[in-house]
């Protein structure tokens, strides 16, 4: 069952018509906010998606079952933390635009996004010129070859979010495609699994910024918290990478790239590839490059950083 009300525009604007005015001008329309009830009706989301205008906003309630495409401007917030299930239906649980590059930009507030199951994304997948904010929200218990939380082709963005328990051949938490922009705040990336970049693969020509986030506990053949390909710019601010493993090499991070950590620390990761494997930091190739700026590589097995000597500033 959805309940709409309209609401008011953040500013409004008094015109007084006369004989030079502006009549017959119509005034802007207000967005619509409607309450979604998935207690009631688990089918009820897709239906209130396809209804609404950009710009609306839907207060979802109760587990909506889908999957789900939205291809518009939209902002979904949960009452308490509702939920998006996926169904385990063969699709991502929530598809944001299309392959087309629609400009959807689109908000995801307080909700949990689980059960998706896909080749390509299995909680999310973020589709080209797309946008995809989450607000405090959860991608969970979601799998796919690439991309078993989120695969993005466009521009996404964690705030207070968390992606977890996700399993992927590759990119177990979060992959992105090529010259994309991933960027987490205040978040955490951890319990996912993949063959490559157990939390995040970043692709070639991408850039990831975490600040104030954590990527911990996730597991992967190479790669256990991090792997970024080739030309990627990954940047660490006041981060952690804690606790991954990798059964080859790269157990914090697999870099092939530029990476800058400024305040952050890598510790007590673990590779299981042997002595030189990169317990902490494992370097691809001498092209690319690690600069630690107030940070520390501590704590890791076998070694802290690979090859020996690759990383200045880092020992051990």
């Amino acid at each position: 069952m959805a309940t709409r009300r309209r609401l008011l525009p953040a500013a409004a604007m008094a015109v007084t018509v006369g004989a030079t005015g502006l009549a017959g001008a119509a005034p802007a329309a207000a967005a619509l906010e409607t309450q979604v009830n998935c207690t009631a009706n688990p089918g009820a989301l897709q239906p209130a998606i396809d209804a609404a205008s950009p710009g609306d906003t839907l207060r979802v309630r109760g587990t909506c079952t889908g999957p789900f495409t939205i291809d518009k401007v939209l902002t979904l917030r949960g009452n308490g933390q509702a939920v998006l299930d996926g169904n385990s239906a063969g699709l991502p649980a929530v598809t944001i635009g299309d392959l087309g590059g629609s400009q959807a930009h689109v908000t995801l507030d307080h909700l949990t996004i689980t059960h998706g199951n896909a080749g390509v994304g299995g909680g999310i997948r973020n589709n080209p010129s797309a946008t995809v904010t989450l607000i405090n929200s959860t991608v969970e218990s979601n799998t796919a070859q690439y991309g078993g939380g989120i695969y993005t082709y466009g521009t996404v963005h964690l705030i207070r979010s968390t992606v977890r328990n996700n399993t992927a051949g590759a990119g177990g938490g979060i992959m992105s495609d090529t010259t994309v922009v991933v960027t987490l705040d205040n978040s955490t990336v951890e319990r996912n699994s993949a063959g490559g970049g157990g939390g995040l693969y970043i692709r070639a020509g991408s850039t990831a910024t975490l600040t104030h986030s954590t990527v911990r506990d996730n597991t992967a053949q190479v790669g256990g918290g991090i792997t970024s390909e080739g030309t990627v710019t990954l940047n660490l601010v006041h981060s952690t990478v804690r606790g991954n493993t990798a059964s080859d090499r790269g157990g914090g991070i697999d870099n092939g790239g530029t990476a800058t950590l400024t305040h952050s620390t890598v510790e007590r990761n673990t590779s299981q590839g042997g002595p030189g494997s990169g317990g902490g930091i494992n370097q691809q190739s001498p092209s690319a490059t690690v600069t630690l700026s107030q940070s520390q590589v501590r704590n890791n097995t076998p070694d802290n950083c690979a090859p020996s000597g690759s990383v200045p500033g880092c020992v051990g």
